[in-house]
Formats: structure tokens, C-alpha cells, sequence
């Protein structure tokens, strides 16, 4: 990158990856100013604007005093009470348009990412992608670990898919857990690693356990979802719920799903006795 240095926003909600976009689009030469989403952000990030989503019109406002014109949005964030605080105008409009679509279409996360995106971009911001930063980011297809799926491990994976093309085609969520051809359950808004914690509250006789692993996550991008904001993402936090919950693997979709620190994951999963297996389409 020649000349004065491209301005690059990233908002950072929680998790490792929001510095990993930091430190990646400054070695390429970004001047980068970081909005953390309050309540969300990671403490040891060092950030230059601390943001709210029940001020939307605010963030953009302060986005565009910084003279960002590309946006990188990363990083988990809870679902916010709008209601928490009074919301300003740009944040009543933005839940105005959703409302509109969930009465037409009803709403998942899907919709609501998508009429944000709009938003940004009517205001002159472009979304960019967290793979257009961190170029190695995306897991690829095959197995990665020394452990290899079984047999009974590709029946579950096959059921698994299946389940989680169906769940992203209604909107709600982006993976399964299979064992023995049964699903044991399919994530919701509480996120993946919070299912996986459910998974491990049932009965051993429904599931494996750690010195006798059953089952799988089965893990895909949904069909309609913007996957500039809402890319299906692995991380060594997801590796060891799973190992909790007594699996023996991951399956994901290759080529479209983010694995943080793809080395340490796949040292930890080989150390766990668990496979990674990226999947084709």
C-alpha cells in the first residue's frame, strides 16, 4: 500500500478475532481506528471510540468523522434490550425497518444483518470481510487432524447436514449436534459454544464422553446470511465445549469457515483425540 495509508474501521464485538483483523490490516499498511461495541469488546483491546447499539445513528456519525469508508464488523455480540436505553434517531429507524420486514417475512439474525448492512451503506460505508483482511482465515476442505472421522461419524455428519441446511434456511441457526443419528440439539440465538454447553448437561447414555467420544457438530454458513458479517467461525473456545459435550469431531463447511489460529486448533483437537474435517459442497 503506496501513499498516505487507507483508513480501515474495524467494530470490534467479543472474542480474539476483532485483534487478529487489528494487527493483520495494520501490517498491511491500514491506519486503522477500532470502535468497540460496549459491553462487548475484549478490555485488552486497545480501541479509539467506545460504541452502543442503541445509538446507531451516533456510530455512523462517528465513523464518518474518523473518514472510514470501509468497515470491517467482527466479532460475537449478544443480542441487545434496544430498550435498555432510549434509542436515538438512527436506531428507532433501523428497528422501525425490521419490524416492517418481520411483519412481511418474519426476522432472524439474517434479516436484521442485512438491513444493517444497508444502512451502513447509505451512508457511504462499505462492509468488508474479515477474509479480505486475514487471508489465511478460511479453513480449508479435508481432514486436519490426525484423528479421522469413523463411520459412524459420517452417518451423524450426513443426518447433520441436512438438519443445519434446514435450520439456515429458516433463519435460525448455524449448526447442529448429532450422536447415533439423533440430534441432540440445533443452535439458537444463545450462540454455538452456549448449545454445546447444553449438550454436555445431558445424559451420558445420550451422548459420548471423553474417554469414549460420540457424535458430532455439524457446522454451515445459512443460506441467505451476508457472510461479509456472519461467516460460521471456529475457535479453540468451540473445540473444547465440544470436547465437554464428549464428541468426537467437527464438521464444517470448507473453504467458508473461519478457524482462529488454525495450528493451536489443531494441535489442541489432536491432543482431545477429535478430528476437524472440513467439508465439501
Amino acid at each position: 500500500m503506496s501513499g498516505k495509508p487507507q483508513k480501515l474501521g474495524v467494530i470490534a464485538g467479543n472474542g480474539a478475532l476483532p485483534g487478529l483483523v487489528v494487527e493483520a490490516a495494520q501490517k498491511q499498511g491500514y491506519d486503522v481506528c477500532v470502535f468497540g461495541i460496549s459491553d462487548a469488546y475484549d478490555l485488552s483491546l486497545e480501541i479509539d471510540h467506545k460504541i452502543y447499539p442503541q445509538r446507531l445513528g451516533q456510530t455512523l456519525r462517528t465513523i464518518k468523522k474518523n473518514k472510514c469508508k470501509e468497515v470491517v464488523i467482527v466479532g460475537g455480540v449478544t443480542r441487545p434490550n434496544l430498550f435498555r436505553f432510549i434509542p436515538d434517531f438512527g436506531t428507532m429507524k433501523f428497528v422501525a425497518r425490521v419490524a416492517l420486514e418481520a411483519k412481511k417475512n418474519g426476522i432472524g439474525d439474517d434479516t436484521v444483518l442485512s438491513i444493517l448492512v444497508s444502512i451502513f451503506e447509505e451512508n457511504g460505508i462499505t462492509i468488508r470481510a474479515t477474509k479480505d483482511i486475514i487471508e489465511d482465515i478460511m479453513a480449508p476442505a479435508g481432514v486436519l487432524t490426525k484423528s479421522k472421522p469413523s463411520n459412524k461419524n459420517d452417518i451423524d455428519i450426513k443426518r447433520g447436514r441436512i438438519v443445519t441446511d434446514t435450520i439456515g434456511d429458516l433463519d435460525i441457526g448455524q449448526c447442529c449436534v448429532v450422536c447415533r443419528g439423533q440430534v441432540l440439539a440445533v443452535e439458537g440465538p444463545e450462540g454455538t459454544d452456549e448449545m454445546l454447553k447444553r449438550v454436555a448437561q445431558l445424559s451420558q447414555a445420550m451422548r459420548g464422553s471423553v474417554t469414549k467420544r460420540e457424535g458430532v457438530l455439524v457446522k454451515l454458513p445459512k443460506t441467505n446470511q451476508d457472510r461479509r458479517i456472519d461467516m460460521p467461525t471456529l475457535g479453540l473456545t468451540t473445540i473444547e465445549n465440544a470436547s465437554l459435550a464428549g464428541l468426537a469431531g467437527i464438521a464444517f463447511a470448507g473453504e467458508e469457515t473461519q478457524l482462529i489460529d488454525a495450528d493451536a486448533c489443531i494441535k489442541l483437537a489432536d491432543e482431545l483425540g477429535m478430528f476437524l474435517k472440513g467439508l465439501k459442497p
